[in-house]
């Protein structure tokens, strides 16, 4: 520890702050460290940054185009898919910028919530990191809070502690967890699920650019009767975000849930991912909480969370009463 301390001191400084530390199975350490940074000079040239931010606050009284030309800019829309929406919002016989840009979302995408008891099990997969397990968790805290029997099948037994995070999830709802190894385990719990059970399957982050990743991922998907969802945080870059739901649509992704809402100012990622394949959008996660975690979203809400004020986001206290 006193050796990596000291490295971590040699490459940020003296002022780097550890946020934690954690060791390794093979003994390695490793230290996250953060170093604050002083506020950004107002006469510097920021432009490259915030150049649109500003234009986005303040404009308040533009027409119903300029609103939402602005305001896709402002999300990083791609732009194909900014002219797209665009140019149909313009034809709606409205001036309400929200009831156009929604009626151009809605014409092109699909929106729809998971059921609260699902027929299938929901086999939840995505990137490493996007916030599989905790959506897990918060699917079936849906469930049990509905009254619904609940069973938690975790994948993920390579990453240390992913496991154990689901375990801890089920314990405080009082829903059974159990860990498949490989597609014939996963296979076999399946067999014995109660037809009046709802389960909710986590699986190991896998890389969409790996091809043993995506196998594995296959084998699960084929070895028992269910509805693959793909989960995917906001904030990311866009064409990543269209290059993966495409690339997880080809292994049977057919529903969407978009996590880190509540922490992301840009949603072009959103659109992006949403027009790389035909997926549903069924839900965004708003709040780190488990209880009420999940929000369902149309094409109306994500409008508004386009062309609202980023920094104030009134549409938010919208969807956490969706999600109670």
């Amino acid at each position: 520890m006193e050796a990596a301390i000291a490295e971590l001191r040699a490459s940020l400084g003296p002022d780097a702050i550890i946020l934690n530390s954690e060791r390794g199975r093979n003994g390695n350490i490793t230290l996250r460290a953060a170093l604050e940074h002083a506020p950004a000079d107002k006469n510097a040239d920021n432009s490259a940054i915030a150049d649109d931010a500003e234009i986005f606050y303040d404009n308040d009284d533009g027409d119903t185009r300029s609103l939402i030309d602005q305001a896709l800019s402002f999300h990083r829309t791609p732009g194909a898919i900014h002219s797209l929406l665009l140019e149909s919002a313009q034809a709606r016989s409205t001036n309400d910028a929200v009831l156009a840009l929604a009626a151009a979302l809605e014409t092109r995408y699909s929106f729809s919530p998971l059921p609260i008891q699902p027929v299938r099990p929901l086999l939840l997969l995505g990137p490493a990191g996007a916030g599989k397990t905790v959506t897990a968790a918060k699917l079936a805290a849906r469930s049990v809070l509905a009254g619904h029997k609940t069973v938690l099948i975790t994948t993920d037994l390579v990453r240390a502690g992913g496991a154990d995070q689901l375990a801890m999830f089920a314990n405080s709802m009082q829903a059974s967890m159990y860990r498949a190894a490989d597609a014939a385990e996963l296979a076999a719990l399946e067999k014995n699920r109660g037809a009046d059970t709802s389960c909710i399957i986590d699986t190991t982050g896998a890389s969409p650019y790996n091809l043993t990743d995506l196998k594995l991922l296959k084998n699960l998907i084929m070895a028992i009767d269910c509805d693959p969802v793909l989960v995917l945080p906001a904030g990311g870059d866009s064409v990543e975000a269209f290059e993966i739901a495409n690339i997880y649509s080809g292994l049977g992704a057919r529903g969407l849930i978009v996590t880190r809402l509540d922490v992301t100012r840009r949603m072009g990622s959103i659109i992006a991912a949403l027009e790389g394949a035909a997926m549903v959008l069924h839900h965004v996660s708003i709040t780190p909480y488990v209880a009420n975690g999940l929000a369902p979203i149309h094409a109306a809400g994500l409008s508004r969370l386009l062309l609202e004020d980023p920094i104030e986001r009134k549409s938010f206290s919208d969807l956490e009463r969706t999600a109670q």
